[in-house]
């Protein structure tokens, strides 16, 4: 189970680093073919963009690490609980 879950941020992590080589790619395409001054305003628009872009990242990858700790953390407790299952009580011994 751990191991899917894995796998799934390996995915997004590759995903969002393709996906940033293309825009990069397209970004510095578009960034050739304007004048000096609208390419100036453009970075900055762009600048702005992959701000915003790398702090939604950060987030949602945090987020996704603490639904992992937290799972793991129920699976743990879990197994503990299983492996080890309560003793009835016995009754008092008379002497």
């Amino acid at each position: 189970m751990i191991g899917g879950l894995l796998a799934v941020l390996l995915i997004v992590t590759v995903g969002g680093r393709a996906i940033d080589g293309l825009r990069r790619m397209e970004a510095e395409d578009i960034l050739s073919r304007l004048p000096e001054d609208d390419a100036r305003a453009y970075f900055d628009v762009l600048r702005r963009r992959m701000r915003r872009i790398v702090v939604m990242r950060a987030l949602a990858l945090g987020s996704l690490l603490l639904i992992f700790f937290v799972f793991r953390q129920r699976l743990i407790h879990h197994d503990a609980a299983n492996s080890s299952p309560a003793l009835p009580k016995s009754a008092p011994r008379a002497f």
